[in-house]
C-alpha cells in the first residue's frame, strides 16, 4: 500500500532494501528521482549504494534529468555533499520507493541504462588549466545548461554564489563571465534583442566583449542616467559591466594561449598574419604595454572619439580608470591588478585621453567645452595644475615654453594618425607636462577661432599647427576675417578683443624676439604684418576708423605694416566699398562709407596722388548720380561700371542718350571727364586706343586732361547735333575747342611738346557741326552756311593730311551752296532793283505822243552790282576743275602747310627750324584771322557800304591763308594780285 506524505513523496510499506537493488536498477532509481526533482530521495538514497553511484555518476545524472527549472537553492546542498563526499551527521530518514524500478529484470534494468544519455560534468570547452574537481564543473556547466534550456539567467546565482569560495577559477567565472551577463540582461538593458547566451559570452575575447558590453551606449538612444545609478550611463557600464570581464582577462588569456599552442601544433605549417599580431596586446613587447584587455578599452575609447567625442569625454569625467571597477562585492577592486600592470594601465588610460582629444573630428562648441573638461580631469588624475577657464582672456593663458615648439615641429600629419597615437612614447599623446600644457594651447585655440566666428575642430588645430604651410595658414586667417566682418555692427572693444585672439593665435603669448620670424602659435608660419594687414582691411571695411587711428597710425613705431601697405590697404577697402556701392551718390551707403574712409585716412598721407585720385573718382561718380543711365539689357548704372570700363568716358556718349538737353551742361560734363581722368582711369583717344598711362609726367597729366574736356565737348556737340540743336553745337566749337590750344606758339615749344601738335577731337568737333545738314527739307540760310563754312575752315587748319581730302570736298559744297544762295540773293536783288527804277508816266506830266507808254530804267545801284560781279569773277578765275585731285592736294597740304603733324613732315622726314617757324606763322594767320571772324571784329574794315557778310571774311581767311600752300588748288586769287586787278 502506498501513502501520499506531507512533501508529495511516496513511500513503499512494504519497502524491501536497497541493498537488493542491482547497478542497473539503481541508476535507474536514481534517474527516476532526478527527473520528478524529489531531491529528498535522492538524498537519501544515493548516499546508500555508494558501490554504484559515486559522486561524479549522481552530478552527471542530476546534471542530465534534474528539469533547469528547479531553484537551484533545492540542491544546492545535496550537490556540495555529493561532490564533497561528506555525510551529514542528521540526515533526514525515509523509505525508498523502488518501485519504479522493481518490476524490471536486470537484464532489462542493463538495457535501458545502456540506452541512457547521460552528460560529461565537464562543460563544454571547459579549459584545461582549468580545476578538475567535481564541484567547479558540475556548477559552471549546470550554469550553461540553465540559461540553454530555460534562459533563466537569474537561477544562475542561486546556483554558483555558495560554492565561490570554492576555488578562484570559479570566483573568476562567475565575476567576469555571469555577473556582466546579469547586468547587461537584467539591470541595465533588459530591453535588449537576441542577447548572447552565457556559453556565447564566455568564448569572447577581450576585443569582442567590449564591444558587446558597450554597443548600448552607442546604439541606443536612452537617458544618459539609470535609476540604479545617477551616473552616466557610459562611466557606469564600464565600470558594471567592462570591469568585471576585465577581471577575468588571466583566464582567457591562458585559454588563448592553450588554443595559439594547439593551433600551432595543429597547423605548424601555418603562420599568422601580421595584421593579427599586430593588433594583439599581448604580442606587444614594450615595457610599457601590458597586454592587458583594458587597452581593447582604450581604443575603444579612440575610435569612438572620432565620431562621438562627447561619450568619452562623460566616461573620462566620471571614471577614474581602471581600479574603478564594481565587481558586485565578490571580490577586493583594489586586488584584483598588481601595483606595476596597474601603473602601466593607468598611463595608458591617460594617453588613450590625450589620443581622443586629438582623434576628435567634431568642430561644434560642444566639443571643445567636452575637451576642457577631460583637461580638468587629466589635471586631477596626473596631479597637474588645473587650467584655466575657457573664457579667461588670452592675455591670462598659460605661456608654452619656447622648447616645446621646437620638439613638434616636423611638418607631418603622421603622428595625428588614430592608429599611431596610442604608441608608447607618441611625441604627442604621451601624458607629460609638455603634452598636457601643448594640448591646453590647442583646446584654447579652437575655443579662441570660434569666439571669432570660425568653428574648428581639436584634430585641424593640431594639424594647422604642426603641418601646414604659411598658405593654408593664410588661408584660414582669411576666412576668420571675413566672417568677423560678416557678424555686423561690433564696438571698439569687440575689435580689440579680435585683435588680441589672433594676435595670441600667432605667438600664443610667446615672445617673439624678431617679429618677422615664425611665431608658436597656429598662425606661426606667417609673419605678424601679415595679421596685421588682414586685420587692417576688416576695421577700415567696418569703419572701426578710431581703433585705426590707435593700432596703426598713433603707435606708428611699434607697428609691423609699412606706411605703404597701410595707404593700400585703406584705398583697396575703400575702393571694395566703392565697388560694392548700388548708388554713385556719395552722401549715401557704401559710397559715403568709401569717401568717408578716405577723408578720414588723407591726413596721414597728404603727399598721396593715389588718395587725389580716389576722391576724384569719388566726385565724378557723384556728378554722373544726378542722371539717368542704363546699361546694356535695361541693367542699371553702378559705380563698378566705371572700375570695369576700359574706357570710362565711353559711359557718357550713353549719359547724353538717355537724358534729355543733358548736352547743355557741358561745363558739369566736362567736370566729370576731367574727374574720370584725374582718378588714374584708363583713357582712350579718339580712334579708340588705350593711352599709357603707367609713367606720365606733370604735362602728360595736364595734356590728358585737356584731351579728355575736349572729347566731352565733341559728345556734347554729337549729342546736340542728333537733335539737331546746331546753334549750341557750333557755340562749343567756336568757343570751346580754340585753335591755339592746339598750335604750338614758338618752334621750340613744338619741339619739347610734340604732344601738344595731337588734337584728334577738335577737327573731329569742328568737321562733325561743319557738315550738319538740316533733317528739314527747309532751305538752310546764310547764316547757318557761313557757320558751317566757318566750322569746315577751322577743321581745316586742325585735320591731319590724311582726313583734307574729305574736309575739302565738305567744304566745297559748302562753300557751292553758299555761291548758289548767294547768287540767287543777286539775282532777286536785281530783279527787284529793276522794277523799282522803271520809270511810270505821271498824270500831268509833259510828254509827247512819241514817249508816252514807254518805261525808262534807271541806272542799276552800282555797290551791290559791284560786289556781286567781284565775287562772280573771282568764281570765274578760280581753277574748279582742279578739286577733281583733293587727295593730291592733301599731299601738298601736308608737305607746306602743316609740316609739324602727325610727326611727318614731307617726304624727307623731319622739318627744320626754319621750315617750323614759317608754317608755323602761316597756320596763325588763318586762324587769328577766323577767330575775328567768329566775333565779328572788322567786319566793317575796307567796305564800301559798311556791309560785308561773314562768310566772305571766312572764305578769304582761309584763302588768303593757305595761297602759299595750296591755295591755288582751291582758286583763290593771292593777295597781291588782287590788290593789283583792284588797282
Amino acid at each position: 500500500m502506498r501513502i501520499r506524505m506531507l512533501d508529495g513523496n511516496f513511500l513503499n510499506m512494504a519497502n524491501p532494501s536497497t541493498k537488493a537493488l542491482s547497478s542497473a536498477h539503481c541508476i535507474l532509481l536514481t534517474v527516476h528521482y532526478a527527473s520528478e526533482a524529489n531531491i529528498r530521495l535522492l538524498h537519501a538514497f544515493t548516499p546508500s549504494r555508494p558501490d554504484v553511484l559515486s559522486p561524479e555518476l549522481v552530478l552527471r545524472i542530476v546534471l542530465t534529468y534534474l528539469p533547469e527549472t528547479v531553484d537551484p537553492s533545492l540542491y544546492t546542498t545535496y550537490v556540495r555533499e555529493v561532490a564533497t563526499r561528506i555525510d551529514p551527521e542528521q540526515r533526514e530518514l525515509l523509505d525508498v520507493d523502488t518501485s519504479p524500478v522493481s518490476s524490471l529484470s536486470p537484464d532489462q534494468a542493463r538495457r535501458r541504462v545502456n540506452k541512457l544519455f547521460i552528460q560529461d560534468l565537464s562543460p563544454p570547452a571547459f579549459p584545461p588549466h582549468a580545476p578538475n574537481d567535481l564541484l567547479t564543473r558540475f556548477i559552471v556547466h549546470r550554469a550553461n545548461r540553465i540559461d540553454n534550456e530555460t534562459g533563466l539567467l537569474t537561477l544562475v546565482p542561486r546556483l554558483a554564489e555558495p560554492f565561490l569560495d570554492t576555488n578562484p577559477y570559479l570566483r573568476t567565472w562567475y565575476v567576469a563571465v555571469v555577473l556582466p551577463l546579469l547586468r547587461l540582461r537584467y539591470d541595465y538593458y533588459p530591453e535588449t534583442q537576441d542577447p548572447p547566451a552565457l556559453s556565447t559570452f564566455e568564448k569572447l575575447d577581450g576585443h569582442q566583449g567590449i564591444d558587446l558590453l558597450l554597443s548600448n551606449v552607442t546604439n541606443f538612444d536612452h537617458d544618459m542616467t539609470s535609476p540604479t545609478d545617477s551616473k552616466p550611463v557610459v562611466a557606469r557600464d564600464t565600470r558594471a559591466m567592462v570591469g568585471p570581464w576585465m577581471y577575468g582577462h588571466t583566464e582567457r588569456k591562458r585559454r588563448r594561449l592553450y588554443h595559439k599552442e594547439e593551433s600551432r601544433r595543429e597547423q605548424h605549417n601555418t603562420a599568422r598574419s601580421p595584421h593579427t599580431a599586430s593588433t594583439r596586446p599581448d604580442a606587444s613587447t614594450n615595457e610599457d604595454k601590458t597586454g592587458h584587455d583594458w587597452e581593447y578599452l582604450f581604443e575603444w575609447m579612440l575610435h569612438t572619439a572620432i565620431h562621438d567625442f562627447s561619450l568619452v569625454a562623460n566616461l573620462v569625467e566620471q571614471w577614474d580608470g581602471p581600479g574603478d571597477v564594481d565587481l558586485g562585492g565578490f571580490q577586493d577592486a583594489q586586488a584584483y591588478l598588481d601595483d606595476d600592470t596597474q601603473a602601466k594601465l593607468e598611463r595608458q588610460y591617460a594617453q588613450a585621453t590625450f589620443a581622443s582629444c586629438y582623434a576628435a573630428e567634431a568642430d561644434s562648441p560642444e566639443t571643445i567645452a567636452d575637451a576642457h573638461a577631460v583637461l580638468v580631469r587629466l589635471a586631477h588624475l596626473l596631479d597637474f595644475g588645473a587650467p584655466p577657464q575657457l573664457a579667461t582672456s588670452v592675455k591670462q593663458l598659460p605661456i608654452i615654453d619656447k622648447h616645446i615648439e621646437l620638439l613638434y615641429a616636423n611638418g607631418s600629419t603622421v603622428n595625428l594618425e588614430p592608429n599611431v597615437l596610442l604608441d608608447p612614447d607618441h611625441p604627442l599623446a604621451t601624458p607629460t607636462l609638455d603634452s598636457y600644457m601643448l594640448l591646453q594651447l590647442l583646446v584654447y585655440s579652437a575655443y579662441q577661432l570660434a569666439g571669432l566666428g570660425h568653428n574648428i575642430s581639436i584634430l585641424t588645430v593640431a594639424k594647422l599647427r604642426f603641418a601646414s604651410g604659411s598658405d593654408e595658414q593664410l588661408s584660414l586667417l582669411t576666412k576668420v576675417i571675413h566672417s568677423l566682418a560678416a557678424q555686423g555692427k561690433r564696438d571698439e572693444q569687440q575689435w580689440q578683443d579680435d585683435y588680441d585672439r589672433l594676435i595670441w593665435l600667432w605667438n600664443w603669448n610667446t615672445e617673439i624676439e624678431n617679429p618677422s620670424l615664425n611665431g608658436a602659435g597656429i598662425f606661426g608660419r606667417l609673419e605678424k604684418a601679415t595679421i596685421e594687414r588682414e586685420f587692417l582691411k576688416v576695421l577700415v571695411s567696418s569703419g572701426s576708423y578710431p581703433l585705426v587711428d590707435r593700432l596703426y597710425f598713433a603707435q606708428a613705431d611699434a607697428r609691423q605694416v609699412s606706411a605703404g601697405d597701410i595707404e593700400k590697404i585703406i584705398l583697396e577697402q575703400a575702393m571694395q566699398l566703392y565697388d560694392n556701392a548700388s548708388n554713385g551718390n556719395r552722401t549715401r551707403g557704401n559710397m559715403k562709407k568709401s569717401q568717408d574712409l578716405i577723408v578720414h585716412c588723407q591726413g596721414q598721407f597728404p603727399q598721396s596722388d593715389e588718395f587725389k585720385k580716389a576722391l576724384a573718382l569719388i566726385a565724378a561718380t557723384h556728378s554722373m548720380s544726378f542722371y539717368s543711365l542704363k546699361l546694356q539689357h535695361g541693367v542699371p548704372f553702378q559705380p563698378v561700371n566705371i572700375r570695369a570700363s576700359l574706357d570710362p568716358l565711353s559711359l557718357l556718349p550713353k549719359l547724353l542718350e538717355q537724358n534729355a538737353n543733358s548736352y547743355t551742361k557741358l561745363d558739369d560734363l566736362i567736370e566729370i571727364g576731367r574727374n574720370l581722368i584725374a582718378a588714374g582711369l584708363p583713357l582712350r583717344n579718339a580712334d579708340g586706343d588705350l593711352i599709357d598711362r603707367s609713367l606720365e609726367s606733370d604735362v602728360d597729366k595736364k595734356t590728358k586732361l585737356s584731351v579728355a574736356e575736349k572729347r566731352v565737348i565733341y559728345m556734347c556737340v554729337e549729342a546736340a547735333l542728333t537733335v539737331g540743336d546746331f546753334e549750341t553745337a557750333y557755340s562749343y566749337v567756336v568757343n570751346r575747342l580754340a585753335p591755339q590750344d592746339t598750335i604750338p606758339s614758338s618752334v621750340s615749344e613744338a619741339e619739347e611738346h610734340p604732344e601738344m601738335q595731337e588734337d584728334d577731337v577738335s577737327w573731329r568737333a569742328a568737321f562733325l557741326a561743319g557738315r550738319y545738314r538740316s533733317q528739314t527739307n527747309a532751305q538752310p540760310t546764310l547764316r547757318r552756311l557761313d557757320q558751317r563754312t566757318e566750322l569746315l575752315s577751322l577743321a581745316l587748319l586742325l585735320a591731319p593730311p590724311s582726313s583734307l581730302s574729305e574736309v575739302l570736298n565738305i567744304w566745297r559744297r559748302c562753300e557751292e551752296e553758299t555761291n548758289a544762295l548767294l547768287a540767287a540773293e543777286t539775282q532777286a536783288e536785281e530783279e527787284f532793283d529793276d522794277r523799282a527804277d522803271k520809270r511810270i508816266s505821271v498824270p500831268g506830266g509833259f510828254s509827247d505822243a512819241s514817249t508816252e507808254g514807254m518805261v525808262f530804267g534807271q541806272p542799276r545801284r552800282e555797290v551791290g552790282r559791284s560786289n556781286a560781279e567781284a565775287r562772280r569773277g573771282a568764281d570765274e578765275e578760280a581753277p574748279m576743275g582742279l578739286f577733281d585731285v583733293a587727295r593730291g592736294a592733301a599731299k601738298a597740304f601736308s608737305r607746306n602747310a602743316f609740316p609739324l603733324r602727325g610727326g611727318g613732315v614731307g617726304v624727307g622726314g623731319a622739318a627744320s627750324a626754319p621750315q617750323v617757324q614759317q608754317q608755323q606763322q602761316l597756320r596763325q594767320q588763318p586762324t587769328m584771322q577766323a577767330q575775328r571772324a567768329a566775333t565779328g571784329e572788322g567786319l566793317h574794315e575796307g567796305m564800301d557800304d559798311g556791309r560785308v557778310r561773314r562768310r566772305d571774311m571766312i572764305t578769304s581767311t582761309v584763302t588768303g591763308g593757305l595761297a602759299s600752300g595750296i591755295g591755288w588748288m582751291l582758286g583763290a586769287t593771292p593777295v597781291d594780285r588782287s590788290a593789283e586787278d583792284r588797282r
